[in-house]
């Protein structure tokens, strides 16, 4: 037996559709106790759903690909429906040999398109005649699929000082790694978390620091303040200590004022 698909999806949404239907293993009868020419010419194809009596023939059938034996016809279709089983019998006229062969559903009519109420990529299947022939080489199937992307990590992005950038850390490092449980401060990852928590806070502090400079009804620094000025050509005064002037009205003509 043979299946191989690398979206489950699709298989498992064919499978909920209500009249879609599709190839989902196909089996190569091999049997020893067989004669040696009736031996791999018999591929059980299971669908996902039962069909209507003759609603496929041989027409509808083809195999395709080889490199030695090329060119293998479909001579009869069997049908076995009920039950659990959803099976076509596809009797071929010789066996394959070692190479990747497909079998391919298709209309009678048009062999471009697959047969009606069929999901076209689940329409074909490739197989091997070989599948059951003892080999010295590693017959595991290479998988080529994509992995599906990892969901994204639920991140506080509020976080923006020392503490919760640390406990923002440690909570990642425990999804990713919960087997590290270490908490001490004495230890090396808590100690590299935390460094990493530190140098946060300051750059978080910088930012909020230009953010606010970079408005005058915000800024801070009489620098930037008179930056802002300048750029409506206003120049801001350098500003001087506080001063104020004590006048002292007297009745004589000889009076002193004490020190201080």
């Amino acid at each position: 037996m043979i299946y191989f698909c690398c979206d489950e999806k699709r298989r498992n949404a064919v499978a909920a559709h209500a009249t879609l239907n599709g190839v989902e293993f196909l089996e190569v009868s091999d049997d020893p106790a067989d004669p040696l020419e009736l031996r791999q010419r018999t591929l059980y194809a299971h669908l996902f759903k039962d069909l209507a009596p003759g609603a496929l023939t041989a027409a509808n059938v083809r195999v395709e690909g080889g490199e030695r034996v090329r060119g293998v016809a479909v001579q009869s279709l069997t049908e076995s429906f009920g039950g659990d089983a959803k099976v076509i019998a596809v009797e071929v006229d010789r066996r394959g040999d070692f190479s990747t062969y497909t079998l391919r559903l298709v209309d009678a009519a048009d062999d471009t398109l697959p047969p009606a109420d069929f999901d076209p990529v689940l329409a074909a299947i490739d197989f091997s005649f070989k599948v059951a022939c003892q080999t010295d080489f590693d017959c595991e199937a290479g998988r080529a699929c994509e992995e599906e992307p990892a969901p994204a990590p639920e991140l506080n992005y509020l976080a923006k000082d020392y503490a919760s950038f640390r406990r923002l850390m440690l909570d990642r490092i425990s999804t990713l790694a919960p087997q590290w449980t270490e908490r001490h401060a004495a230890d090396l990852g808590v100690a590299l978390v935390e460094v990493l928590a530190y140098v946060g806070d300051y750059l978080s502090y910088q930012q909020d620091a230009v953010a606010t400079e970079a408005y005058i009804g915000t800024a801070r620094r009489r620098v930037s303040v008179r930056r802002h000025a300048r750029l409506v050509d206003y120049h801001v005064h350098d500003g001087s200590n506080a001063r104020a002037w004590v006048e002292f009205g007297v009745a004589a003509d000889n009076v002193s004022v004490p020190a201080g």
